[in-house]
């Protein structure tokens, strides 16, 4: 799991970090001291599943800084480190997962961290099986970047390029994917992983692999749903 801190008090990050770094839950994490930094770091394409947010920064506050990072695209969880609970109400609208009161406490932040680890694995655990050629075969749902129904065949295309032709049914394997949020059918012959999307056009999706998904004129209100989720 990787874990961003940002403190605009330099030492308060670093000590942070440690403790995560620290944690027998093998977590990496990187602080930083401003809102610029942690945006320049997001740009450069950082893989990040939770960042921790000091609430009261100068020039940008954390609030703030989790509404652009939401914005951008980031679907991770957010910590809140705040002295105060006077921003409770704005830190609704960007899903905080936490608060830690300053001065954090080691004991406190690894129960944060436990937490979110356990989260983590229940979503990145849930998959489905399906039938090849050779034998059944489980599959993550995170690890899928989007089905395509071909005759009486369905190829399952991975995020890392692999390609599963299953003999499952087109309907089996849709019933399934649906059952998780991330997905979401925009053709008849096509289910995709929104979490995988680089980009929505008004009749077709790009996936970061750079693989093309049409949207049919049937499935159009599925539009701002991907939008949705692409900037919270």
């Amino acid at each position: 799991m990787n874990v961003l801190v940002c403190d605009d008090l330099k030492d308060d990050a670093d000590k942070i970090a440690a403790i995560i770094k620290a944690s027998p839950l093998n977590v990496k994490a990187v602080s930083f001291s401003s809102a610029s930094e942690v945006l320049n770091y997001f740009k450069s394409g950082a893989a990040v599943d939770a960042c921790f947010l000091d609430i009261v920064m100068p020039e940008t506050n954390g609030v703030t800084l989790a509404e652009k990072l939401r914005e951008s695209g980031y679907k991770g969880e957010i910590v809140f480190i705040t002295t105060s609970n006077d921003y409770a109400c704005e830190s609704y609208r960007v899903n905080a997962f936490d608060y830690l009161l300053k001065p954090a406490a080691p004991k406190a932040v690894e129960n944060v961290l436990e937490t979110l680890k356990e989260t983590k694995n229940k979503i990145d655990n849930k998959g489905l099986t399906v039938k090849t050629k050779a034998a059944a075969k489980f599959i993550k749902f995170c690890d899928i970047s989007y089905a395509e129904a071909d005759g009486h065949s369905v190829h399952i295309r991975k995020k890392d390029g692999e390609n599963i032709k299953t003999y499952s049914t087109f309907t089996e394997i849709t019933q399934k994917l649906l059952e998780d949020k991330r997905f979401v059918q925009s053709h008849r012959s096509f289910i995709l992983n929104m979490s995988d999307i680089e980009t929505v056009k008004s009749r077709e999706i790009t996936m970061r692999s750079g693989s093309r998904v049409p949207i049919s004129r049937g499935f159009s209100q599925v539009k701002n749903e991907m939008l949705k989720w692409l900037f919270g």
